[in-house]
């Protein structure tokens, strides 16, 4: 009996030096749990002694507490070694187990309550201290390379979400914008319609020229356009156009339609970039410049009566493609040398020649306007109106 009570007593030195930091909450309550369960045929002067080697190691606990748990012990899945050498993982010493054991009476319920709670405060401690460090840690070997190419990566985002041209109202008309540079998904953007005041830089443009004062329409009557379109090299380009008010929320749409199909246009400009000292002589001079263009005050041409495009209602597109044709003797006759071309040829195979295939016709059409290039003659190929 004493040789098993000496046995007991190393078996409690070991466990309690073996058990440093958190391991010793749970060996603590186990090993008093297997003292006891071993005890059953001991005399009352050994439970008595048993008991008071419990009592001691609980009181251990606090001291042993303070020691720095090391990083093996911090894992819940930690497992103790005994001396005989065998394994057993913490669940085979858990707080339940000694708990349920009925040789566990000698120690009070509460004390072993207050046990628990400390261990799972301590083990919990101890887990968001490592979940911290690991965090830490993961930072740390963040290599410089890695947070340089994620900054740059979101660096490019943004950049190319902001690089997008949100308006053309400030560029000058001809301006060629790169593909890039357009929003595509929000073409919208790139067509508006302002009133021309007097003072203003466009009321400045035309007083005199292609605006001049009359009893058929007013500046009110007017709106300024800025638009984009594709030129004939394929890229993006910068337009304006003044047409009647009325009009000018169908021009934009049918605009903005040809644009998004890439409907090539040669240029779009107000006729008064090409002013000759008339009307007459300025709308010739813009179709010499294949320039489509639309509200210029005058007469028509041939005739003694005010032109659509005195009023806002007419615009002449590609120009030098389309060009305004008479016949006499079964000859045609046209007064621009570059449309030679496109006089006889009216094939829709040729590039920017307008045809009742072509999209300008089927747009126009289907906003109302007629097209010049179904009268008998002359034939104005270049010319929508709306009556």
């Amino acid at each position: 009996m004493k040789k098993s009570y000496a046995t007991m007593r190393r078996i409690r030195r070991n466990r309690i030096i073996a058990g440093a930091g958190s391991v010793l909450g749970v060996a603590l309550v186990a090993g008093g749990a297997i003292l006891l369960m071993n005890m059953t045929d001991a005399s009352d002067e050994l439970r008595a002694l048993a008991e008071a080697s419990v009592t001691t190691l609980i009181a251990s606990k606090a001291t042993a507490s303070e020691l720095k748990p090391s990083a093996s012990l911090a894992d819940p899945n930690m497992t103790a070694t005994s001396n005989n050498g065998s394994v057993a993982t913490s669940e085979a010493f858990s707080p339940e187990t000694a708990a349920a054991s009925a040789e566990a009476e000698h120690i009070s319920q509460e004390t072993t309550a207050d046990t628990l709670a400390d261990t799972s405060v301590t083990s919990s401690s101890t887990t968001a201290a490592d979940t911290a460090a690991t965090t830490e840690e993961t930072s740390a070997t963040t290599t410089p390379e890695e947070t340089t190419t994620t900054t740059t990566t979101a660096a490019t985002i943004t950049t190319s979400a902001s690089d997008k041209l949100k308006s053309i109202s400030d560029l000058p008309a001809g301006k060629v914008i790169s593909s890039d540079k357009i929003d595509k998904s929000d073409l919208g953007k790139y067509f508006t319609s302002h009133k021309i005041e007097k003072g203003g830089a466009v009321y400045e443009r035309i007083n005199g020229k292609s605006y001049q004062k009359n009893d058929n329409i007013s500046l009110s009557d007017l709106r300024y356009l800025k638009m984009l379109h594709v030129n004939f090299d394929g890229n993006y380009q910068v337009g304006e156009m003044i047409v009647n008010k009325r009009v000018a929320s169908d021009v934009m749409e049918i605009f903005k339609t040809l644009c998004e199909k890439k409907y090539q246009i040669y240029s779009m400009r107000l006729i008064d970039d090409f002013w000759a000292g008339s009307g007459d002589k300025s709308d010739y001079a813009s179709i010499d410049a294949n320039n489509t263009s639309a509200f210029c005050y005058r007469k028509a041409s041939g005739g003694g009566n005010l032109s659509k495009h005195a009023l806002g209602l007419a615009i002449d597109i590609n120009p030098q493609q389309n060009p305004y044709v008479t016949y006499k003797d079964g000859k045609a006759k046209f007064s621009h040398d570059n449309a030679a071309d496109y006089v006889e040829d009216r094939s829709s195979d040729t590039p920017h020649v307008i045809t009742k295939s072509d999209r300008a016709y089927k747009l126009f059409r289907a906003y109302g306007w007629t097209w010049g290039g179904s009268w008998s003659s002359p034939k104005d190929y270049q010319h929508f109106q709306l009556s």
